[in-house]
């Protein structure tokens, strides 16, 4: 039988282990896995992360995209990289948690595949509706709701705007019928038109001022400092809140000491005025969690996506 003292040995054999290599590393250039096309929102915020790392760590920081199949692909080779700290991935919260629970097919798990560095953006989601409905606030349009057959669009089956639509569903007490789009875009188009009746999408936001479409909420805890006027819903007595999230993970089991050094330059690019601005620009919010609280949130949404999935039947098969 193994004794206790071996096995304690050992694993403090690791972490010295663990704790020399931390001291060597970086010896070569940093991979980060981008699981989208060049140009978008992900994208944009992985380069900004990238850039903060290699200038604290003293080796570049490459960016590879891998896009396919919603964020999926990437995630898979990012999953399955050696956890030696060369290769990290810059996610969110729909391909760490809402792929793995809609998508049997999906490979690496939403807690035990990846070790989080930091979040670096969230990203507010506010109901837009047709004006046709004669809504201005929350309350009449959940009262609208509840005498009406509406329809509402998001982009696509298992995307973000779905499960936070139905989870507004949910917490209201209201039912409306899924359409799906091609992407938020088609679905806005689709608002203004009156194809549809509303949908739960940050896009709606560039409609602030189209006398097409009312913003009426944002389903987070604060307002979004962009767009100030835009109440909350626990404001207007409805709990509830879902934002999505932006941030770097390494492939799990990587040395917390690497993880660290990658974290800290990720907590001052956040508190520059600069990317503050940027970001803010881009409809989002700046928002820094350590890799503790970035663990946190990926186990918290998960219970959330499960339950509402669950709830709604949502499933891309």
């Amino acid at each position: 039988m193994i004794s206790r003292k071996l096995v304690l040995a050992v694993a403090g054999l690791s972490l010295m282990a663990g704790s020399a290599f931390a001291q060597d590393w970086p010896s070569k250039p940093v991979t980060m896995i981008v699981p989208y096309n060049p140009g978008g929102t992900t994208d944009i915020l992985a380069r900004l992360a990238a850039d903060a790392i290699a200038a604290a760590i003293g080796q570049p920081v490459v960016i590879e995209n891998k896009p396919g199949a919603g964020g999926v692909v990437g995630a898979t080779l990012a999953a399955g990289a050696p956890n030696d700290g060369y290769t990290i991935f810059f996610g969110n919260n729909a391909t760490n948690v809402v792929q793995p629970v809609i998508n049997p097919a999906v490979s690496y798990s939403a807690t035990d595949s990846f070790d989080g560095i930091a979040t670096t953006a969230d990203s507010l989601v506010f109901i837009g509706v047709n004006a046709d409905t004669r809504a201005a606030d929350l309350a009449s349009f959940v009262e609208y709701l509840k005498e009406n057959n509406v329809k509402y669009g998001s982009a696509g089956i298992g995307s973000m705007g779905q499960f936070s639509t139905e989870y507004f569903l949910q917490q209201t007490g209201t039912t409306a019928t899924h359409i799906p789009y091609a992407g938020s875009n088609d679905a806005v188009t689709a608002i203004l038109s009156g194809e549809i009746g509303f949908m739960a999408d940050p896009a709606v936001t560039r409609q602030i001022d189209n006398d097409m479409m009312n913003v009426i909420a944002a389903l987070s805890d604060d307002r979004h400092p962009a767009y100030p006027d835009v109440p909350t819903a626990k404001e207007q007595g409805f709990d509830v809140s879902i934002v999505g999230w932006f941030g770097v993970f390494a492939p799990a089991g990587t040395d917390p000491a690497i993880i660290a050094q990658m974290s800290a330059p990720l907590e001052d690019l956040l508190a520059s005025e600069s990317y503050q601005q940027q970001v803010l620009t881009m409809g989002l919010l700046p928002m820094y969690r350590d890799p503790a609280a970035t663990d946190a949130v990926v186990e918290s949404d998960l219970e959330i996506f499960v339950n509402i999935r669950d709830a709604a039947g949502i499933s891309i098969n």
